[in-house]
């Protein structure tokens, strides 16, 4: 169902960044008196369409703190259902807020940011609940999926949905896929399974005997603790790096075939699609090897976290130098496939780090990680909408020297500050959790 929910959340954000080539698209119209005139359906330039795409994550940055804070008070399962109806609804909406008004578009999908953002800290603070320690990167993983399966289904379909019904209704199927998603969510999903009439006693017994039994949900954050943590900043920035290059990707990809080589709508959307549909197949691989390696021994917790983080960034960092220099359309397509889809072994590196540095506090850690991640979604496309003011190579060639460096930059910092053991700031609260766990095992036993 996580994996269901990322699926509608991901493909309701990334629609936009296809059917935005459309909106604003040159057309040549031909009057009753034989004159032909080109014609916009919206005027925008591209500082605007930076500004829209960026739109979302002012919303989705904003978020992130308060969700971490309610789902790890109220249950990241209620966080999760509500992130995905309110998505939803304003998805189904996008078309009428853009014939209104340009800023009332831009509201509307800052909101959608706002309600999408609390996805992720809910994933957490839901798997803290679920996922027994030694198959918790390969469920987290497997969750994932469902990020880039929407990024597969936005591209893939959008210029093929844009070509044969127009752009409004792309946003009517993914806003309804999206409802049908909540519907069954809070059907399913329960909080843990000590309220999920459902499982199994021995798997209920299993999964706790694994994590242990949270008695209380009053939790005091050590926020000074926190935010003075290396290996918290570790991730934080694990989550800027790795966002700044998804986002470049996501919001520009589309723009950039466009403007380079010329691909029309549904072409580009399916060349798009191409890097996400290695990436996706990699998840529950990359997510197995990490747990393989530490169950054998091979490898520590935090050699895993660390390894994963610095190979993908370097990796990456290699393959957005050789698009910016590389000019057959065909190596462009495999330099880019090759880096999105190394980017599955981050997912076992920081992606899951906040669960081993501090389980009681894994949504708020994921939270600050997300905030200071949101910030690239939105310098991001932002940054490119006044880069590329003419559509030219050299333009582009900044836009991706830029993320070759901050990818250089989180590769340093993994390397120096990335732990995989509980810090001794969240040990107080796990032996709290155990005392309280013993003395209850005591009272039932009496």
């Amino acid at each position: 169902m996580m994996l269901f929910g990322l699926f509608c959340l991901l493909s309701m954000r990334m629609i936009l960044s296809v059917a935005i080539v459309s909106m604003t698209k040159t057309n040549n119209i031909t009057l009753d008196d034989g004159t032909v005139v080109e014609e916009q359906e919206f005027e925008w330039n591209s500082k605007q369409q930076g500004l829209i795409l960026s739109s979302f994550f002012y919303g989705y940055m904003a978020t992130q703190l308060i969700s971490g804070f309610l789902s790890a008070r109220f249950g990241g399962h209620l966080v999760f259902g509500i992130s995905v109806l309110g998505t939803s609804i304003l998805s189904l909406l996008l078309p009428f807020a853009a014939e209104i008004h340009l800023s009332v578009f831009i509201a509307a999908r800052i909101f959608q940011g706002f309600f999408g953002g609390g996805a992720f800290t809910a994933i957490i603070a839901i798997l803290a609940n679920w996922a027994p320690v030694n198959e918790r990167t390969f469920l987290t993983n497997t969750a994932l999926m469902g990020y880039y399966f929407g990024n597969i289904a936005a591209m893939l379909l959008s210029g093929i949905i844009i070509v044969a019904w127009g752009w409004r209704v792309l946003f009517y199927i993914f806003g309804a896929i999206g409802c049908i998603c909540y519907i069954c969510w809070i059907l399913v999903v329960k909080e843990s399974p000590k309220h999920d009439s459902f499982i199994t006693e021995a798997e209920k017994k299993f999964i706790i005997s694994s994590i242990g039994e949270r008695k209380s949900k009053k939790i005091s954050h050590p926020w000074k603790d926190m935010l003075t943590s290396l290996p918290v900043w570790a991730i934080a920035v694990g989550h800027f790096t790795t966002m700044w290059g998804q986002f470049t990707l996501q919001t520009q990809l589309p723009t950039f075939l466009n403007d380079i080589f010329n691909y029309n709508i549904e072409k580009t959307g399916i060349l798009s699609a191409i890097p996400y549909m290695l990436l996706a197949s990699m998840l529950s691989i990359t997510g197995y090897f990490a747990d393989w390696l530490q169950v054998k021994g091979y490898l520590t917790t935090g050699q895993v976290r660390r390894y994963f983080n610095c190979f993908t960034y370097l990796t990456q960092m290699i393959f957005m130098l050789l698009v910016a220099f590389n000019t057959n359309p065909v190596l462009t397509i495999v330099y880019l496939t090759l880096g999105v889809g190394v980017d599955a072994f981050t997912w076992s590196g920081y992606a899951i780090n906040a669960l081993d540095l501090a389980p009681s506090h894994a949504a708020i850690i994921k939270g600050i990680g997300i905030t200071l991640g949101g910030c690239s979604g939105i310098l991001s496309p932002l940054l490119s909408g006044y880069i590329v003011t003419d559509k030219s190579r050299e333009q582009w060639q900044l836009v991706f020297f830029i993320a070759a460096g901050i990818y250089l930059f989180g590769a340093v910092f993994s390397w120096l500050f990335v732990r995989g053991s509980i810090q001794p700031w969240a040990k107080i609260d796990l032996e709290e959790m155990e005392r309280r766990n013993e003395a209850s095992r005591c009272n039932r036993t009496s």
